[in-house]
């Protein structure tokens, strides 16, 4: 009997795991143990934790914990995980702190009941059909209780060869009144975990999925200019008096392509009454990268206040990670005033650096050309792009054009942490700005446009051209 009862358990756990292989979700995870180590390494490791948890905000900091570990303990897979951390994240309000997880080990499966869609196809809810700006693909939003889960979108039709009707496109959990976190999986299968801004309906079309008979209000606006396709960075003449410079990313790689692109046409630009320099969605960098741009706007002294660096021992190990990462970028004199930097720190639980002093720098020269450049922003322009955009206000030459930034720097200089089980990176700053200590911080505020510009209008770059 005890043998017929071993056979017959072990067929079950057979079967059990084969259906999980098939549907993608049965992962065995422990959310309260996750939750555990992120919130360990965050409290120990983060520069601005101190500062975001203070006396006055311990008790909405238990209070949001008390919260997370309730989602943790419901949690019942990968997915469940990453929406219980990316939750937890939140508290802090830090742009610069993020997940970057892997694409699933299998995707996900449901058997739609046609019925069930045929009752909520039509009704004003939030489930129904949907379908993409591109219409690759058309979905079923379905209420899908499972974990932390609320709502999931299972595919109906898929014109991508590697997306299929019934598997998981994606999965939306409920954090408040009408307050949800989604994970999208790309076509790639490769996914990213989203706070949706507004209602669900709005939260899902700003991710580009529309309920089904209903037509986009705006449509993803068209590049400038054909070159916006081929490279980050270009330069060409708008007219016989202005120069325009687009710039899509300060990152150290690009930093080369920066220099070259200025230096070929260096005399076309110092013969121009006026320059615009388009930063739109430049998500920042290194300072090598913008520091091509200094002499073109520079006209007096510049201040700038300095940044101090925590070091632990795991934030060292990450900063090492990432100098190695970027070293064939970074000039030897910076490399080893780096590592000074992270050996001060090395067997000290927490320590401070200062990591920039405050600082005045001044060149030997003002170019007579352009005498007025324009910097255009948005939303998209944060971190690294927001401390240039604060030195370049203090020229004289220098208007901002456009609408507000992001609002990313108090806290910067991002680093990364890998965890296990399941897999994921942690993002999370490593800098604290001192322009926190005089009441000038900018973190979900933003720098504002002395020129605002609806970018969303075709029309932006010839308005702009009329005011400057």
């Amino acid at each position: 009997m005890n043998y017929i009862r071993k056979y017959f358990t072990i067929i079950l756990v057979f079967i059990n795991c084969l259906f999980c292989g098939v549907s993608g979700i049965c992962q065995p995870v422990n959310g309260v143990s996750v939750l555990d180590s992120v919130k360990t390494y965050m409290e120990k490791n983060y520069v601005g934790f101190t500062d975001k948890v203070s006396i006055r905000s311990l008790k909405s900091y238990w209070e949001y914990n008390r919260q997370a570990y309730a989602y943790a303990k419901l949690a019942r897979s990968k997915a469940d995980c990453y929406f219980v951390i990316d939750y937890w994240l939140d508290f802090f309000k830090d742009n610069h702190i993020y997940l970057r997880i892997p694409p699933p080990d299998t995707v996900e499966t449901i058997k739609l009941d046609k019925k069930y869609l045929r009752q909520v196809a039509d009704k004003n809810v939030v489930e129904g059909i949907y379908y993409n700006i591109d219409s690759v693909y058309k979905v079923a939003v379905i209420k899908s209780k499972k974990g932390v889960r609320s709502y999931v979108g299972v595919i109906l039709e898929s014109r991508a060869p590697n997306w299929k009707p019934g598997q998981v496109k994606f999965e939306l959990m409920e954090t408040g009144q009408d307050q949800f976190k989604g994970i999208w999986y790309l076509r790639n299968h490769s996914a990213y975990i989203s706070t949706m801004p507004d209602s669900l309906q709005k939260g899902l079309s700003s991710e580009g999925w529309f309920k089904n008979g209903i037509v986009p209000t705006s449509t993803p606006s068209k590049p400038l200019f054909e070159e916006e396709q081929q490279a980050n960075t270009f330069y060409r003449k708008l007219n016989d008096s202005t120069g325009y410079l687009r710039i899509k990313t300060f990152d150290l790689f690009e930093a080369k392509h920066i220099d070259s692109v200025i230096r070929t046409n260096l005399e076309s630009i110092q013969t121009m009454p006026k320059l615009v320099i388009d930063l739109r969605n430049n998500g920042g960098g290194g300072d090598r990268s913008m520091s091509f741009l200094q002499p073109i706007i520079y006209t007096n002294p510049v201040k700038s206040i300095g940044v101090d660096l925590l070091l632990t021992r795991e934030n060292i190990i990450a900063w090492e990670k990432a100098i190695y990462k970027y070293r064939t970028e970074i000039p030897k004199k910076e490399y080893d005033h780096l590592m000074q930097l992270l050996n001060q720190g090395r067997g000290k639980e927490r320590f401070f650096v200062n990591f920039s002093p405050d600082n005045t720098d001044t060149l030997p020269a003002v170019w007579p050309m352009p005498a007025k450049v324009a910097i255009v922003i948005n939303k998209g322009c944060g971190s690294a792009t927001e401390e240039f955009l604060l030195l370049a206000k203090q020229s004289k030459k220098v208007v901002l054009a456009g609408e507000f930034s992001k609002g990313v720097l108090d806290y910067s200089n991002v680093v990364e942490k890998d965890f296990y089980d399941p897999d994921f990176e942690l993002h999370y700053s490593t800098t604290r700005s001192r322009r926190i200590d005089v009441g000038l911080g900018i973190d979900n505020v933003g720098i504002q446009p002395d020129i605002p510009l609806d970018l969303s209008n075709i029309t932006w770059l010839n308005e702009l051209l009329i005011k400057l």
